[in-house]
């Protein structure tokens, strides 16, 4: 009579180790592909070691950032040495513990067409071994509005100054703000000073900075 399988003990996964580290690995991809943004992982010498869908299509357009035999690459050959160079420093300090939790490096790239906006990296370094640099690349045209919704649940705005809060993150200033919502000034203002009381923030710029952090965990 063939014995009935094992049961795991409490808290033990029904997923053996191996599987499960390879189920893990393929979840993350999936999430990284739902990204709006490129990541890249390269090595120090700037040869990529995974890429999400974001950044292979970028890669394949070679508009701003390309990949070579030689590692990655810009539109000239001044921004590929400083790219290069960047990449090859982050790897660097990724070997110190406490360096590799420190600032990241941001760059941006030109792109072929004169007036299009540069590509804007952040690269972080990787803990190894092997140690290597994480690229998170973003294309302006992929930017998505601060959702409204989400300002409005998170920080108890008013649909209106939910509004008016979104749009500021979204880049207008407060005049462009005013006119859009067809409202005047002197109320734009009012607005904003319930904005800051009810985020705690005391000036424009630190209130997009929260803005646009919550609307990236949001995404």
């Amino acid at each position: 009579m063939p014995r009935p399988p094992r049961r795991p003990p409490a808290g033990e996964s029904r997923v053996p180790a191996a599987r499960d580290g390879e189920l893990r690995a393929m979840s993350l991809q999936q999430v990284l592909d739902q990204w709006l943004i490129g990541v890249i992982l390269a090595d120090a010498h700037a040869h990529p070691s995974y890429v999400n869908r974001v950044a292979r299509d970028l890669l394949a357009r070679q508009d701003g950032l390309m990949d070579s035999p030689t590692g990655l690459g810009a539109a000239s050959t001044t921004e590929t040495r400083r790219l290069r160079h960047a990449i090859a420093l982050m790897a660097t300090s990724a070997q110190d513990a406490d360096a590799a939790n420190g600032a990241p490096c941001y760059l941006k790239l030109h792109r072929r067409a004169r007036h299009a906006a540069p590509l804007l990296l952040r690269l972080s370094p990787l803990a190894g071994p092997p140690c290597g640099v994480a690229l998170f690349i973003t294309a302006p045209e992929h930017l998505q509005p601060v959702p409204r919704e989400a300002l409005a649940v998170a920080f108890g705005l008013t649909p209106r100054e939910a509004a008016l809060a979104g749009m500021l993150a979204d880049g207008y200033d407060l005049r462009e703000c005013a006119r859009m919502l067809a409202m005047g000034e002197g109320t734009a203002r009012n607005h904003l000073k319930h904005i800051f009381e009810k985020t705690v923030k005391h000036s424009q710029a630190t209130l997009v900075a929260t803005l646009c952090r919550t609307a990236g965990s949001c995404a």
